[in-house]
C-alpha cells in the first residue's frame, strides 16, 4: 500500500498546478526586480502543492540560463535538479516520528557558508518546518538574520502557528489557498476524473494533489474508499457484534485520518438532527444519507456530542503518544459508541 502511495505521489510532480501559477509568476517578477526575500515560508493544507512550487522555485533560482517567465529547463543545473542530484540544492526534513534537530541545522549552515558549486545561488528547502526543535530554530535565526547574498531558504508548514515568532519575523510568509469547487472539478476533469461527489472535496479540503492521489488509488483499488469503509464498519459494529475487531483494525491502520472520518460521520448525523433531517450536498457523508437518517433517530444530541468529544480525545491521545496501546483505546471507544446506539435515547 505505501509503495503505491509513494509511486503515485512522485507521478504528481509532473501535474500542472494552475491555482499556484499567479503566485509563482509574482515570485519570479519579484526576483527579476531584485526584491526577492532570502527567507520564505509557504503554508497551506497537505496536498495543496507546497513542495511542488518550492521545488519549481528552487529550479528557477538555480537555473544558469533563466528566461523571462521561468527556468530554461535545459541547462546542466536544471537537469541536475530534475535528477535530484544538484550540489547547491539541500533538502532538510525530519525522520519519521522525529524532530529536525540542531545538528541537522548546523550541518546545513556549514554548506550555506560555502561558495555555490555550479551557479550563483544555493537553495535550502525545509519540509515540515513546524518540526524544528527550539534549539534548531534558534540556530537557523542567525542564517536568516545575516543571509549570504547567494543563499535562499524556503520553509514549508501547514500553518505558521507552531513556528517561533522570532523565526516568523524573519520570513516572508505566504498562505497557499485551495481552489474553489468548480476550478477543482474542471482541473480533475482535464486529468480524466469526473467528480460529482462534493463530499470528497470537503473531506480533502479542496487540496488538489491529495484528492488526485486519492482518486488514483481508488482507480487501482476501489476498496480503499475509507469513507465508505467507515459507514460499513459502523453498520457492522452495530448489527454484527463479531465485527468489533475488524472495524477496530481498520481504524488502527491510520488512526489520525480514520478517527477524524468517524468524527465527521457523527458530525453529519448531528447536522441531520439540527436541520429537519436534511443534509447539504457537499456534506462528507451525503452519499450515505438514507443510512444516516435512520441513525439520527437512534441518538440524542447529548449522546452525539459526548461521542464526538470521545473520538477527538482518543485521536489526540493516540497521535501525541504513539506508545499507547491503540487497539485497546479504539476498542473501548467503539464499545462506547455501540452502547450509545443501544440506549436509543430520545431528544
Amino acid at each position: 500500500m505505501s509503495d503505491k502511495i509513494d509511486s503515485l505521489t512522485s507521478d504528481l510532480q509532473h501535474v500542472s498546478t494552475p491555482w499556484l501559477t499567479p503566485f509563482y509568476e509574482k515570485l519570479q517578477k519579484t526576483y527579476h526586480q531584485g526584491r526577492f526575500a532570502h527567507g520564505l515560508l509557504f503554508t497551506g493544507s497537505s496536498g495543496i502543492g507546497k513542495q511542488k512550487i518550492a521545488k519549481q522555485l528552487a529550479q528557477f533560482l538555480l537555473c544558469t540560463n533563466k528566461q523571462n517567465n521561468d527556468a530554461c529547463f535545459q541547462c546542466h543545473s536544471c537537469q541536475l535538479i530534475n535528477a535530484n542530484n544538484h550540489l547547491d540544492f539541500h533538502l532538510l526534513e525530519a525522520e519519521k516520528n522525529k524532530s529536525i534537530g540542531i545538528d541537522q541545522v548546523r550541518l546545513l549552515t556549514e554548506k550555506l557558508n560555502e561558495r555555490p558549486q555550479l551557479g550563483n545561488n544555493k537553495v535550502v528547502l525545509i519540509k515540515g518546518a513546524e518540526q524544528l526543535t527550539e534549539s534548531a530554530a534558534n540556530a537557523l535565526l542567525k542564517t536568516l538574520e545575516e543571509p549570504q547574498g547567494d543563499s535562499y531558504l524556503i520553509l514549508l508548514a501547514r500553518t505558521h502557528h507552531q513556528l517561533m515568532p522570532t523565526l516568523l519575523s524573519r520570513l516572508q510568509q505566504t498562505h497557499l489557498h485551495s481552489p474553489d469547487d468548480q476550478t477543482l472539478i474542471n482541473w480533475l476533469y482535464q486529468l480524466g476524473y469526473q467528480v460529482s461527489d462534493l463530499g470528497v472535496l470537503r473531506w480533502f479540503q479542496n487540496s488538489p494533489l491529495a484528492l488526485l492521489n486519492h482518486l488514483k488509488l481508488l482507480q487501482q483499488d476501489p476498496s480503499l474508499d475509507t469513507r465508505r469503509q467507515c459507514v460499513e464498519g459502523l453498520f457492522n459494529l452495530l448489527y454484527q457484534p463479531i465485527n468489533l475487531f475488524s472495524f477496530s483494525s481498520l481504524i488502527a491502520k491510520d488512526v489520525e485520518q480514520n478517527l477524524l472520518l468517524l468524527f465527521h460521520l457523527l458530525h453529519d448525523i448531528h447536522r441531520l438532527k439540527l436541520n429537519d433531517n436534511q443534509l447539504n450536498e457537499d456534506a462528507i457523508y451525503y452519499f450515505a444519507l438514507p443510512q444516516l437518517q435512520l441513525w439520527q433517530i437512534q441518538l440524542s444530541l447529548k449522546s452525539l456530542r459526548t461521542l464526538s468529544t470521545e473520538i477527538l480525545t482518543t485521536r489526540s491521545l493516540l497521535v501525541e503518544h504513539s506508545a499507547l496501546k491503540k487497539e485497546l483505546l479504539i476498542n473501548a471507544l467503539l464499545i462506547k459508541i455501540k452502547n450509545k446506539f443501544k440506549e436509543s435515547t430520545p431528544c
